[in-house]
């Protein structure tokens, strides 16, 4: 799984030489902690583990831009909401200027929002694995 996903041309500036930012993720709790993949060797526990639209991790490029990983594939036309890039949000200096979708061509429809980054996604998702969308 880590090598599709980092391994992929499409989502490499968003891996390779990445480090975390002001917070790793958000979504669904579990016992307090943001849902994690279980520990442990790559097995069917860990294929089998699934993830939701609202999971999302972040990293840092080496070029200084923040990387959304929606950590599924939602359905094509679904409305993420990404809480944590919200106006009212602590964690961004300044507002959002553009948003696109690693792997695909044409123009997302978003928006910054007091509450949260609203982002509909494409109508074609061709993506096996989670998308990334790369925030400036």
């Amino acid at each position: 799984m880590l090598k599709k996903v980092g391994g992929m041309r499409r989502n490499s500036e968003a891996v390779y030489g990445s480090h975390a930012w002001t917070i790793s993720g958000e979504g669904e709790q579990v016992n307090g902690k943001l849902k994690m993949l279980p520990s442990g060797s790559l097995r069917c526990r860990q294929a089998e583990f699934k993830f939701d639209p609202q999971d999302f991790r972040f990293t840092l490029g080496k070029n200084g831009t923040l990387y959304a990983f929606c950590m599924t594939v939602p359905v094509s036309g679904t409305r993420l909401m990404i809480k944590s890039l919200g106006t009212n949000s602590n964690y961004l200096s300044q507002q959002v200027r553009s948003v696109t979708l690693l792997g695909y061509k044409g123009k997302l429809q978003w928006k910054q929002e007091a509450d949260g980054l609203s982002i509909t996604c494409p109508s074609a998702m061709p993506f096996g694995t989670c998308i990334v969308f790369r925030i400036d």
